[in-house]
């Protein structure tokens, strides 16, 4: 492995030039070796790129061309990256600044260009300086903060000297090796470069110590009083980053990221042990400022190493044609274990993201204990306290930089948001600061659940303005259904955003074949084969779940019937007070949920409110008829008299298609057999292609 002895040092001088073409692009040259002489020489070249590398050739220089694809002015195009390929032999692809993908792209590009497509640019441009077809490749920490020197390198595997080093490089022996930059890294480079420029020039007070602490290793002679100071501020780093202190103690990056990612949650936790009075909320308050402009400077190297990454992919694929595309999703969702359709959406997706290998991720924020897996990453909330009148579901709010980062170094190619809730906010703010594709989903009419709540107008025009504006600064819009497409577009959503997102059914766990005419005695040991009409879904006002109890109670006394409702939500205390002859099991889930539908005579759906009602295709599936709303999305699932029924939402209107169905087998049998056979083409599995379309 190739060394520098410390004899060698005084004499491997080199030298980094800010080189231009003539149109003022800047470049960065490496020159190795050089003498001082030619290193005057050399800035008097240094405007006239062409004059430069000749001048380097003809005095058998070994000179590198750094970050190749790293715009440092905005003017970098595909034509000045063509003539680096036609004057360059030796390329800089590590660098301890820029990102891992820019140095994979870097590589697949000078592999791209074999010999014969350098001849045809040389053609192109009238002009080839090259001396050899095969480019050497290097490494070097590019490091301006006194944190990487030396964590990037060209390594080769035998030689101790300047001359052995560039003899290695002569003969495209060396390996860039190391760590590629971070945002991170750069970040506290910036932050580094910040404090020594103001702790020069003004007096920073107690502030100093602690950043001092966390950016730099002190020099002077340590002192009785410097080891005190030292030891009560490594204690408060401890305390901020609490568990990972240890593990972080020793590696620079990691603990100023872990300190000031901390900073937040250490607040946050010191108001909720110790309660808000004066001292701990100021010192909190002060905390939380303080930590702002580290925050602001992460955000804004992040979005800085996303246009690097971006600026890289599109040099690439306008020199090869070839578009650069990993191909993976990023899918936040705000609710994935509890039992809603929107969650059991998103476990089918991830299911068939398992099956079918696909390069998705669904992104959570639950402070549960869950075994992650490859297509489920989980962050933990912050803050957590439950939804009002929907308490078995939590707003968690993560770390927003943890987040950031995480998605940061996954180079993921979309953002998808399922929810416009807390971890939607969070997708939409990562999307913008890294420049990506924003896809979310309309589920749930949270305006209309408000209205039913609150009986108040004033508030659901408001949220209907804040959501527009949100599904507005989308790129794409997904409605899973055509009734709220229209909604959305009633109420400003731009048109030409929206696509209807196709639903399916999991036909090998919803069918006819779990029926069990036993199964209803687990509930109720009176049950003697009465015929259930079956309701499946939140118990909630909005669900019109006293519809279906006024229905019930209109037909007691039909003695063959038996009404069911199988699901748990705010509303179920106050509906089973009401109700006298309807059983509630509560949330059923697994082969329990799967017999109870194929168990059941009828699917009775009021809910006027559903933005799609994937409960009617798990009907269908089981063998069920059903009778909906024709208010909501439910009715684009049912084809009025072949599958099942579309009412006005009237008891007398459910009780009247009931009696028609117990008096009519034939009829029965008929919207039976064509419900099953409607959902053989929705099979869960055609999700597949809905998930295919973003990634």
């Amino acid at each position: 492995m190739w060394g520098v002895p410390q004899e060698v040092i005084p004499f491997l001088k080199l030298t980094q030039n800010i080189v231009h073409y003539q149109d003022g692009c800047k470049v960065h040259v490496l020159a190795i070796d050089i003498t001082e002489k030619l290193h005057e020489e050399i800035q008097y070249l240094r405007n006239n790129i062409y004059e430069l590398v000749d001048f380097l050739n003809e005095n058998n220089v070994t000179f590198i061309l750094a970050h190749p694809l790293y715009d440092m002015d905005g003017k970098l195009s595909p034509h000045h990256v063509e003539k680096f390929l036609l004057m360059f032999d030796n390329w800089e692809i590590f660098n301890g600044t820029r990102s891992r993908l820019s140095a994979n792209l870097t590589k697949k590009l000078t592999t791209f260009f074999n010999w014969q497509k350098i001849e045809e640019l040389a053609d192109k441009h009238g002009f080839l300086k090259r001396k050899r077809k095969r480019i050497a490749f290097t490494g070097g920490s590019d490091d301006h903060g006194g944190f990487e020197a030396g964590n990037t390198f060209t390594f080769v595997k035998s030689g101790t000297t300047v001359e052995d080093l560039k003899q290695a490089i002569e003969e495209c022996r060396t390996v860039p090796s190391g760590n590629h930059g971070s945002p991170q890294k750069l970040t506290h480079t910036v932050m580094n470069i910040a404090f020594q420029g103001t702790a020069k020039n003004f007096n920073m007070g107690n502030i100093k110590e602690l950043i001092s602490g966390l950016l730099t290793e002190e020099k002077r002679k340590r002192s009785i009083n410097w080891l005190i100071k030292s030891a009560k501020r490594e204690q408060f780093f401890k305390k901020v980053i609490g568990q990972e202190y240890d593990n972080v103690r020793e590696d620079v990056h990691q603990k100023i990221y872990k300190f000031v990612n901390s900073i937040v949650p250490y607040a946050i936790n010191n108001l909720t042990e110790k309660g808000t009075d004066f001292e701990t909320l100021t010192s909190s308050v002060g905390l939380i400022t303080l930590s702002l402009l580290p925050l602001a400077t992460y955000a804004t190297t992040y979005w800085q190493r996303a246009m690097e990454k971006r600026k890289s992919a599109d040099l690439y694929f306008e020199l090869t044609g070839k578009e650069h595309i990993e191909g993976k999703l990023a899918i936040f969702t705000d609710t994935f274990f509890e039992i809603n359709g929107v969650a059991r959406t998103y476990q089918r997706i991830a299911d068939i993201a398992k099956e079918e290998n696909l390069n998705l991720q669904i992104i959570l924020s639950e402070n549960r204990k869950c075994p992650e897996d490859k297509q489920i990453k989980i962050f933990k909330p912050i803050i957590s306290f439950p939804l009002p009148e929907y308490e078995e579901l939590h707003i968690n709010i993560p770390n927003f930089l943890e987040v950031l980062d995480y998605v940061e170094r996954e180079n993921f190619d979309v953002i998808y948001a399922a929810t416009p809730g807390v971890l939607g906010l969070t997708a939409f703010a990562i999307s913008k600061i890294l420049n990506l594709p924003f896809v979310s989903t309309f589920h749930t009419d949270i305006p209309e659940y408000v209205y039913k709540y609150t009986n108040d107008h004033l508030t659901k025009g408001v949220i209907w303005k804040l959501l527009s504006a949100y599904y507005n600064c989308c790129d794409r819009v997904l409605s899973p259904s055509f009734h709220y497409r229209n909604i959305l577009i009633e109420h400003g959503v731009k048109a030409e955003k929206i696509r209807v997102f196709n639903r399916g059914v999991d036909l090998e766990r919803f069918n006819p074949s779990y029926k069990d005419i036993n199964f209803w005695k687990r509930f109720d040991r009176n049950y003697n084969g009465e015929k259930v009409i079956l309701y499946v879904g939140r118990v909630s006002k909005e669900k019109e779940i006293d519809t279906f109890i006024y229905v019930a109670k209109s037909m007691k006394d039909r003695k063959d019937l038996k009404f069911v409702i199988v699901g748990d939500g705010p509303y179920r205390k106050e509906a089973e007070n009401k109700a006298e002859n309807v059983l509630f099991t509560g949330y059923l889930e697994g082969k329990d949920l799967s017999t109870a539908y194929a168990s059941s005579f009828l699917f009775l759906f009021p809910s006027t409110t559903e933005t799609f009602g994937n409960v009617i295709l798990e009907a269908y599936a089981s063998g069920l008829p059903v009778i909906v709303s024709n208010k909501g999305a439910s009715r684009e699932n049912v084809i009025d008299g072949k599958t099942g029924f579309i009412v006005n939402c009237s008891p007398e209107a459910y009780i009247e298609k009931i009696t028609r169905l117990l008096e009519d087998s034939q009829l029965y049998r008929a919207l039976k057999t064509n419900a099953e056979n409607y959902v053989k083409q929705m099979d869960y599995k055609t999700l597949l292609g809905s998930v295919r379309y973003f990634v």
